[in-house]
């Protein structure tokens, strides 16, 4: 079975509804697939659905933002719920998810009113931004369900040409953020703990992506600190985490070299392996759907407790 496990949408920041990603994971050949948006699910029964007309199955999943101070790891971990009904479960999970959206709506609205003492001349507003994202009139309840991130602003500030047309993402976070141009506007992110307990407990699997960005995607340094990656997953797997994700970095050699050493060092740990390649869409310079896919099996058996 085909998949692809590490999907985004417009519901956080993604270039695409869920219907399209179902359509393009059908034409990619895929069997499996997830769509794991940065800290919600309020576009998972969509795809679901879609996915069920085009006889693919969709695994109910999201991409949680975290900060582990212990390793000091700031990224993400993917959590899938294979076995879970959309609608009454995964209560726990989504109480963290609750709270990380509601902080992310603040954010932006601070964002967008800082932006507003940059560019006094420009009529500038959230309501604004969710029409330029969605292309829809403004609709308070898919606001609260949409996970907004700073890729909104930089999108939405482009389109104002606040920002020069050719600046990119890297661009624009070094100016506007690093440099200080923007007031500073902290999250309160969840460590690891705290989301494989949510998880778990909502009876789902909790995957590490893309661990190559621990080393900046950089293959010599990566295979040069092959006792430190060992050390890693070893805290990651004592921590509760149940799996690795085998992931695309932008060129097939460069990608089977990352994944090669991966399995290598995290199967005897007791990992079990996902496929996802991040895409985020056309336009969005990570339309990866039709670059990346693996062999899944499916979930393993959780363990029963006599």
């Amino acid at each position: 079975m085909l998949s692809n496990l590490h999907l985004h949408s417009r519901f956080s920041d993604g270039m695409s509804w869920p219907e399209d990603i179902a359509l393009e994971a059908a034409r990619a050949g895929l069997d499996i697939v997830a769509l794991t948006d940065h800290d919600t699910m309020g576009g998972t029964e969509r795809f679901i659905r879609a996915c069920e007309t085009r006889s693919l199955k969709a695994i109910p999943a999201c991409e949680i933002d975290i900060y582990e101070p212990q390793i000091e790891y700031r990224s993400e971990l993917l959590a899938y719920f294979p076995e879970a009904d959309f609608n009454s479960s995964i209560l726990s999970t989504k109480c963290i998810l609750q709270k990380a959206l509601e902080q992310r709506r603040s954010r932006l609205e601070f964002f967008i009113e800082s932006a507003k003492e940059l560019y006094p001349d420009k009529e500038l507003s959230f309501k604004d931004l969710f029409k330029d994202k969605t292309g829809l009139d403004f609709d308070e309840e898919l606001a609260r369900k949409i996970s907004w991130s700073k890729v909104d602003l930089f999108l939405y500030l482009k389109a104002h040409r606040c920002i020069k047309p050719e600046m990119n993402y890297k661009e624009f976070k070094k100016k506007f953020f690093v440099g200080g141009l923007l007031k500073k506007f902290k999250l309160d992110k969840p460590e690891v703990a705290t989301v494989v307990k949510a998880v778990h407990g909502d009876g789902g699997f909790v995957v590490i992506p893309h661990l190559g960005h621990f080393w900046d995607d950089e293959l010599p340094l990566f295979q040069k600190e092959a006792e430190k990656l060992r050390l890693l997953l070893a805290w990651f797997r004592h921590a509760g985490v149940d799996g690795v994700e085998l992931y695309w970095y932008n060129g097939e050699f460069k990608s089977s070299r990352f994944n090669e050493q991966l399995r290598e060092i995290a199967k005897p740990q007791g990992f079990f392996f996902t496929y996802g390649s991040d895409c985020h869409g056309p336009g969005s310079g990570k339309h990866t759907i039709m670059k990346f896919k693996g062999p899944f099996d499916g979930f393993p058996q959780r363990k029963s407790i006599s």
